[in-house]
């Protein structure tokens, strides 16, 4: 039994291995040839692996981005979730909500290079993955309990979201396309929060 169960650890390791050594090399390959002009057999080349592996993990190459989106939108979840609970005031809600979002941006730069070079071919196919929605619905609730302990103003909650939503994705790609360097990181999340802020007491 115990044997049986090391196989099967051993099987689900490797499983997960290859799913990311394959986003690995998608991620890769789009970057250097773009979504439209990369095959599945681009990708697969730039691992050791067979073939044939790739669909048994992946329907079709898009489906690697989407992976990739999730896989982030998670990560960038577990840290913006604490940092939004804990504000005590409109600007450090947006703050606790820009800063670790563009942080997030600068180290996993290629993600956002692939998104913002390949905007044609990323609208042919939803971006709005399972955990990316659950994600924003999770700001959402933050924002109707924001607004309801008077911690942010009274406003649509909706439209409250997409504002930090377009806005912090939009200069994020701005950021991103320019390599700028750490220290414009700063000027960055400034802009960001006072615009959005400032956005917001207006309405």
């Amino acid at each position: 039994m115990i044997k049986k169960n090391k196989k099967l650890n051993k099987r689900e390791k490797n499983k997960k291995n290859n799913r990311s050594i394959i986003i690995k090399a998608g991620i890769d390959t789009f970057l250097k040839k773009g979504i439209s002009q990369t095959t599945v057999r681009d990708i697969i080349r730039n691992t050791d692996l067979a073939s044939g592996t790739f669909y048994n993990y992946f329907k079709s190459k898009e489906e690697i981005l989407i992976a990739a989106l999730d896989e982030s939108a998670i990560k960038i979840g577990q840290e913006l979730r604490p940092r939004r609970k804990n504000a005590k005031n409109l600007e450090e809600f947006i703050y606790s909500q820009v800063n670790p979002f563009f942080e997030f941006a600068r180290d996993h730069s290629e993600l956002f290079m692939i998104m913002s070079s390949n905007l044609n071919d990323v609208k042919a196919f939803s971006v709005e993955t399972p955990m990316m929605t659950l994600e924003l619905e999770s700001l959402k609730e933050d924002i109707i309990i924001g607004i309801k302990e008077g911690i942010l103003p009274d406003v649509d909650p909706d439209y409250f979201c997409s504002v930090i939503q377009s806005v912090s994705e939009g200069i994020a790609f701005t950021f991103v396309r320019g390599r700028m360097s750490n220290k414009d990181i700063n000027s960055a999340v400034k802009f960001c929060t006072n615009f959005i802020v400032n956005g917001i007491r207006a309405v």
